[in-house]
C-alpha cells in the first residue's frame, strides 16, 4: 500500500513556486513586501487578542474566573465586565464554552463571540483596538442575561389548515431578510418574495445604528392567520436585545404563495 507523502508535495509546490519567482522580473519592492508582513502581523494579533480575551470571558462567565483576570483588555472593560456580572449560578446548565467567535462584517476590530452550555447560549461584542503598542479589548457589551434565561413562551397554536406553503415562504424570506436588516449583507434575491417586494427594499435600505450590526437576529416563533383572501405572518424576532413583531403578506401568485409586504407591528 502505496502511504501519502505530504513532505514531499510540500518541498515540490515549494520548490515550484521557488523557481516560477527566479524567473519573474517584476519582484515586488522591499518596502512593499514589509508592509505586507506588517499588515499580516497587526492582524494576526488582533485575532489572538480577541481569542484570548473571548476564551477567559466565558470561563468569567461561568464563575472559574475573576473581572481583573481577563486578559488583552484595558481597565474600564475589566471594571464592565465586573458590574455586569456572570451567568448566575443557580441558572448554569453544565460547562460553559466558547461556541462562537466571529468578526463582524464592515466593523474592524469588532467581534461576536457566544458562550453555550446545554441549555443557553449568551451573546456577548467587543472591539479590539492598538493601545500603547498592543493589541487590548477595548469595547465589551455583555450579554443580555435577562433575554438569554427566559423562560420559553407557551407553546405555539396549532398551524391553521393550508398554512404550510405561506410559512415555508415567510421563512426563507427571513433567513435573508434578517441579516440584511442589521446591515450584516446585501439582499438576496429570493424565489419566495415578489420582485416588487425586493426592489421596494433596495431603494430604501435600513439606516441601522452601529451598535445593532453586531447584533444576531433570529426568529424565535412565527403565526400565520388569515388576511382578505391571503395570509399574514407574525414571526417573533429576538437579537439578544430586545423582541419585537413583524408582519408580513403573503399572496399567492400563479399558484405560490410569495411574501408581498413587511412592516413592523410596533
Amino acid at each position: 500500500m502505496t502511504r501519502p507523502r505530504p513532505l514531499l508535495a510540500f518541498i515540490t509546490a515549494a520548490s515550484v513556486a521557488a523557481i516560477a519567482g527566479c524567473g519573474n522580473t517584476n519582484h515586488p519592492s522591499r518596502s512593499t513586501s514589509a508592509a505586507t508582513r506588517r499588515a499580516s502581523t497587526s492582524t494576526s494579533a488582533e485575532h489572538v487578542a480577541g481569542g484570548l480575551f473571548a476564551a477567559a470571558y466565558v470561563r468569567f462567565l461561568d464563575g472559574a474566573s475573576t473581572a481583573a483576570a481577563l486578559p488583552d483588555a484595558t481597565m474600564r472593560v475589566r471594571v464592565l465586565a465586573g458590574r455586569a456580572g456572570r451567568v448566575p449560578a443557580a441558572r448554569r446548565r453544565g460547562t460553559l464554552v466558547l461556541a462562537e467567535l466571529r468578526a463582524v462584517q464592515g466593523q474592524p476590530g469588532s467581534y461576536v463571540l457566544a458562550g453555550s452550555d446545554a441549555a443557553h447560549t449568551f451573546y456577548a461584542t467587543i472591539t479590539v483596538s492598538p493601545q500603547h503598542g498592543r493589541w487590548l479589548v477595548t469595547g465589551l457589551t455583555p450579554p443580555d442575561f435577562v433575554q438569554a434565561l427566559a423562560p420559553p413562551g407557551p407553546p405555539a397554536p396549532a398551524a391553521p389548515p393550508g398554512s404550510s406553503a405561506p410559512e415555508h415562504a415567510a421563512r426563507a424570506f427571513l433567513d435573508g431578510y434578517l441579516p440584511w436588516l442589521y446591515g450584516q449583507g446585501p439582499l438576496r434575491a429570493t424565489h419566495d418574495a415578489t420582485a416588487n417586494l425586493i426592489a421596494g427594499l433596495q431603494r430604501r435600505p435600513p439606516r441601522v445604528p452601529l451598535t445593532m450590526r453586531s447584533l444576531h437576529p433570529k426568529f424565535a416563533a412565527i403565526a400565520l392567520q388569515r388576511h382578505r383572501g391571503s395570509w399574514q405572518a407574525l414571526p417573533n424576532i429576538t437579537d439578544g436585545r430586545e423582541t419585537y413583531e413583524l408582519v408580513l403578506t403573503i399572496t399567492q401568485t400563479r399558484g405560490r404563495w410569495l411574501v408581498s409586504g413587511v412592516s413592523n407591528a410596533r
